[in-house]
């Protein structure tokens, strides 16, 4: 994924910290292990900003807690979460809302410290 990041030239920054690579993209967010994909980003199914890479180092102490369990437990439902957002945008023409609301992602966020909860009316 690193290496199509850098052909695409979507890298903006790669630091390394807790032992994780850090690299900040434009329009990715995946924890792969020990390598973090986070961006401030919008694209055209997520609205991104700087509580993404909170986010994704939330997915990072999910993955320390599973180890190899972590792709079934965590990375499966992160995925489907992920292609049921592009295909509500694609059907729909608008963003679903609920990404963050539901396993994993929400536990992610809780575990990042991130706070969605006083943007919702």
């Amino acid at each position: 994924m690193l290496g199509a990041e850098t052909a695409r030239k979507r890298i903006r920054n790669i630091e390394v910290r807790d032992g994780r690579v850090l690299v900040e993209s434009s329009g990715t967010g995946i924890s792969l292990g020990y390598i973090v994909f986070w961006s401030r980003e919008n694209s055209r199914w997520h609205d991104l900003d700087d509580r993404n890479r909170a986010h994704e180092l939330g997915h990072t102490k999910q993955s320390r807690l599973f180890g190899p369990l972590y792709l079934p437990v965590i990375g499966l439902p992160s995925i489907s979460r992920g292609i049921y957002a592009v295909a509500h945008r694609e059907i729909t023409g608008r963003q679903w809302t609920g990404y963050y609301d539901g396993y994993p992602e929400n536990w992610a966020d809780r575990l990042g410290g991130v706070v969605r909860n006083e943007e919702r009316v």
